[in-house]
């Protein structure tokens, strides 16, 4: 069951704090604490109703919401680090906890299909390099998609395409590839001599937001927009900010960077989210 945590007062400087009656709503599932151990946290879009959905000795992070937000996928690791990390399933309240995935070799960063009938992940079976797999719900029919590296996948709205990030070992470093939901034509979406890293669709499948390096220190990423297409890439907002996730409606993007920023879908409104737990929230994802 959800252990349910008093709303901090918190002041940062540089952005507002929302207030009571904040346009953004729905609920972000994120991660936070020390590794290894980290927990699955629920809170709303305005900083209130913080819950902690997992309190295990093991590290439990990269959180996905299943369509309709009555479960959430996530990483769980049983003490043994990233080798032991499996791919669970929980109810939205934190109960009913699961393994889906129940193999050899390290799983993680599910994604819930728009269909709610397939989880993707990333798994190092079969290879040194993390790859994207793909499975029923229940965890039922595991299969690898591509031949093509990569982690932290992300569905099209539309169910067709899968984004990801994929190491290139090259000049560009990290870039954001794509891949068709049948394994075929995985290439690369954006690739330019930086790093690039999770990529996540807006609601209507029109734009990618993801995270870049490009323009700035090394290791101080900012959040970009590009078409769907990897075209018109700008940046959407001044605050540094890496995975990023949009909200059910389009209008926002919640982003981290040692806190959560919100900013309305044109990169104005920066507004931080008071979240008083210990560490730093990262990985969030958005539901309604």
């Amino acid at each position: 069951m959800p252990v349910s945590i008093p709303r901090l007062c918190v002041v940062v400087l540089g952005a507002s704090v929302f207030a009571m009656d904040g346009s953004p709503s729905g609920r972000i599932a994120f991660s936070a604490g020390s590794h290894p151990h980290e927990d699955i946290y629920v809170v709303n879009a305005d900083g209130s109703a913080l819950s902690r959905l997992t309190d295990d000795p093991g590290a439990d992070f990269d959180p996905s919401w299943g369509p309709g937000g009555r479960r959430i996928a996530y990483r769980h690791e049983s003490g043994g680090g990233d080798a032991s990390a499996e791919i669970y399933v929980m109810n939205a309240d934190g109960s009913q906890k699961r393994n889906l995935t129940r193999r050899s070799g390290q799983d993680h960063s599910p994604a819930w299909s728009p269909d709610g009938r397939r989880i993707a992940f990333a798994s190092v079976r079969g290879g040194p390099m993390p790859s994207i797999w793909v499975m029923n719900a229940d965890g039922s029919s595991q299969k690898r998609m591509s031949r093509a590296s990569g982690e932290y996948p992300a569905w099209s709205p539309d169910g067709r395409k899968l984004a990801f990030d994929h190491n290139t070992f090259g000049p560009t470093g990290w870039d954001i590839w794509v891949v068709n939901s049948d394994g075929s034509g995985a290439k690369p979406l954006v690739a330019w001599r930086t790093d690039e890293k999770g990529a996540a669709w807006s609601p209507d499948g029109k734009r990618i937001a993801f995270g870049s390096d490009r323009g700035t220190a090394q290791g101080f990423d900012h959040v970009w927009v590009a078409n769907a297409d990897g075209s018109r890439p700008h940046r959407l907002a001044r605050q540094p900010g890496e995975r990023p996730a949009w909200s059910p409606d389009g209008a926002y993007v919640v982003f981290t960077a040692g806190r959560f920023t919100i900013v309305r879908r044109d990169g104005s409104g920066a507004t931080a989210i008071p979240v008083g737990v210990a560490g730093e929230p990262a990985l969030a994802d958005w539901t309604g």
